[in-house]
């Protein structure tokens, strides 16, 4: 996929074809993170850009795999939402408001293809060491975020995440559907 930009048709493609004949899971791990501001400072610009992203990138990828998973009658797909879609305090509007978006996709994707076999949840990581890079445009913002994540658990392993995901996405979940599991090392336990 292009790096910071949404899946273009023809990356899709790429990805359907990397796949084969058969889906049976998708895990949509793609997101970039705002600059930190709050809804009466934000731009244009970063709103487009972490909407294109965490949410319509989502979206497409969601709506490649199911018509496969339909005809096969089973699949399971794990989105990657964040602790900002179950609080407010863990980043800023753009990236809040994306993936509270996450969890509606995840959700009512749930609840429609759950009859037909297709498991959809999401899991909600806390911070994770990843390549995502966080920015503080606003001095507002990042005096908000920082107090907030001052008494927040450390920071998790990227496999820690992943050890969520697989299980969500193995037949181990087999029962579990519409759910957003918090993975985030006790974050909203706090």
């Amino acid at each position: 996929m292009p790096r910071g930009r949404a899946p273009t048709p023809a990356a899709i493609a790429r990805i359907l074809s990397a796949a084969g004949d058969r889906i049976d899971a998708l895990a949509n791990v793609a997101g970039i993170m705002d600059d930190m501001t709050p809804v009466g400072e934000i731009s244009d610009a970063v709103w487009k850009r972490v909407f294109a992203i965490n949410v319509d990138g989502t979206m497409k990828l969601m709506r490649a795999v199911v018509p496969s998973m339909l005809a096969q009658a089973n699949g399971s797909i794990v989105n990657v939402a964040s602790e900002a879609a179950l609080r407010g305090s863990a980043a800023g509007a753009a990236y809040t408001a994306s993936k509270h978006a996450v969890v509606g996709l995840t959700k009512s994707s749930a609840f429609m293809y759950g009859p037909s076999g297709i498991r959809t949840n999401a899991v909600a990581p806390g911070p994770t060491i990843t390549n995502i890079e966080a920015k503080f445009a606003s001095a507002l913002g990042a005096e908000r975020v920082r107090t907030g994540m001052a008494v927040m658990p450390e920071a998790a392993e990227s496999d820690a995440l992943a050890a969520s995901i697989t299980f969500l996405l193995s037949d181990d979940g087999v029962n579990v559907n519409g759910v957003v599991l918090p993975s985030d090392g006790g974050w909203s336990a706090a």
